[in-house]
């Protein structure tokens, strides 16, 4: 075979029965010590020197240059690299075992039958364990997290610069007075980096959106509406949790659709008026999308770049590929008819205590208003998604990515760019989850009067000047002065000494 090489002389130990599965088994494992094994040791040393450093540089990468990895992950071009790399490994350690075997085994001396056979096809299996497999889970990680970046995030939008044109005399052929000269037209093309997510932005604003799409539901109602303010320079984070019943919502002067400025009905009916009047809101995005983030942007005084939209399965799924999520409950929550998400209605009745619950409860428990309102709902819901984001293990996402990124392709939409996710990587590893200023848009505090069926209105000049200072102090100064609960007191939450990926 190709990559059968010659024992040197005088180096190859006596050879005995099983002992070029041994060697085959050890390289298998640890490329080199088959060789060693084998009595090869020139060869040995050379595999096992250069297993010692790749294992070094990957031990690297995961212990200090874990950042870079994670943006390598939220990268297609890399991502296909990391599959090449993969499949060269693959190779290598395959070269390695059976290089082993054969230097440990010549063919005068394999067994060739009885007892020979068996060992031939356990060593066959064991390296299909101990060889592809690995690989191949690997590989298939590797497509799905793939499949899931394009699919979700917005394809690149970034135009590349025109390229630029020079005249320049040459000084070789430059004439005396009167005489022509020659000149050299020179055409460049300037490639530059996609623009940070945040470049030209004092913050980044993203308008997060839980839609009830689903079973028995025509079009989406978003049940679910926060604004998340982000310092890209401190990875300071503000949270304004908007009413899905709050109405006349202003809209900018410029659409002059209303007379009031203002979105008529409440929040959550905004969606679907874009999705059915799609000229009245232009935009890269979807419609209804468009509309939410003009009217949030300008209740709050604020521009919003970009959205996404989570469905109820999705956050179902998720919740369950996890294996659960421990939810402290204040407050009993009981609701006689709760929409489940197949479109039938059950008993809900989770009494005060501590819980494991798994997706659908949890969905049940931030989404019900029977028996409470929309406003104790929108701290049930902040609760809920904290302790999911806390309670996240590298591990159990690792164990369950397939099944998250299925349900996360399935059931969100944003129109971040995909260019953009290294810069979003690193932007939220700076973000302390403990520390994020949250303020709930609710009665009585920031609202005016009610319309003539009964909802609030925002009060825009409390509304904006709570923003304000929410986004222009430090998260503990801001708490105070507002007056805040802070979100782990909140919800019931016990402080780890510091953020997990610190």
């Amino acid at each position: 075979m190709l990559w059968r090489m010659t024992p040197s002389a005088g180096t190859a130990a006596p050879n005995r029965p099983g002992r070029g599965i041994v060697a085959a088994l050890a390289s298998a494992v640890v490329p080199g010590t088959g060789q060693l094994i084998a009595g090869e040791r020139r060869r040995g040393w050379t595999l096992f020197a250069l297993t010692c450093v790749l294992a070094a540089g990957a031990g690297w990468m995961l212990l200090a240059e874990w950042p870079t990895l994670l943006r390598w992950s939220v990268q297609p071009r890399a991502l296909q690299w990391l599959l090449a790399g993969n499949a060269a490994l693959l190779l290598f350690r395959v070269y390695a075992s059976v290089d082993a075997y054969y230097a440990a085994a010549p063919v005068e001396r394999r067994p060739r039958g009885g007892i020979g056979v068996t060992l031939a096809v356990l060593l066959a299996l064991v390296s299909v364990a101990a060889l592809v497999v690995p690989h191949t889970v690997a590989a298939y990680y590797d497509v799905v997290q793939y499949d899931l970046i394009t699919t979700v995030f917005a394809p690149s939008t970034t135009v590349p610069p025109p390229p630029t044109t020079t005249t320049t005399a040459d000084p070789s052929t430059t004439a005396a007075a009167g005489e022509e000269t020659t000149t050299t037209t020179t055409t460049t093309t300037t490639t530059l980096p996609p623009p940070r997510l945040w470049d030209g932005k004092d913050r980044l604003n993203v308008l997060l959106l839980g839609g009830d799409a689903g079973v028995g539901r025509r079009g989406v109602r978003t049940d679910t509406v926060i604004l998340a303010s982000i310092d890209p320079e401190t990875g300071n984070m503000a949270m304004f949790s908007i009413p899905r019943n709050l109405a006349r919502v202003p809209l900018p002067e410029s659409l002059d659709i209303w007379s009031c400025d203002c979105f008529p009905q409440i929040i959550n009916e905004l969606w679907k008026y874009g999705e059915e009047h799609p000229d009245l809101f232009p935009g890269t995005g979807p419609p209804g999308a468009e509309a939410l983030k003009l009217a949030i942007g300008e209740m709050l005084d604020l521009e919003v770049h970009y959205y996404a939209l989570v469905n109820l399965d999705g956050f179902v799924g998720v919740v369950d590929a996890l294996g659960g999520v421990d939810v402290t409950v204040p407050e009993r929550v009981y609701d006689a008819s709760y929409p489940h998400e197949d479109g039938t209605t059950e008993v809900i009745d989770i009494a005060p205590g501590e819980y494991h619950m798994d997706g659908h409860l949890a969905l049940a428990y931030a989404r019900s208003r029977h028996g409470s309102d929309d406003y104790d709902r929108m701290g049930r819901q902040r609760c809920v998604l904290q302790a999911v984001a806390e309670q996240a293990s590298p591990v159990d996402i690792i164990r369950s990515f397939p099944t998250i990124a299925e349900a996360i392709k399935e059931n969100v939409s944003t129109d971040i760019p995909l260019e953009s996710l290294p810069d979003l990587v690193d932007l939220l590893t700076k973000i302390d989850p403990h520390q994020i200023v949250s303020i709930p848009l609710v009665p009585p505090l920031y609202t005016g009067p009610r319309t003539p069926d009964g909802y609030n209105t925002p009060d825009l000049a409390v509304i904006r000047s709570h923003v304000a200072i929410a986004l222009e102090l430090p998260p503990e100064q801001a708490i105070e002065e507002l007056g805040l609960e802070p979100i782990d007191d909140a919800c019931g939450v016990t402080v780890p000494a510091e953020p997990p990926w610190h």
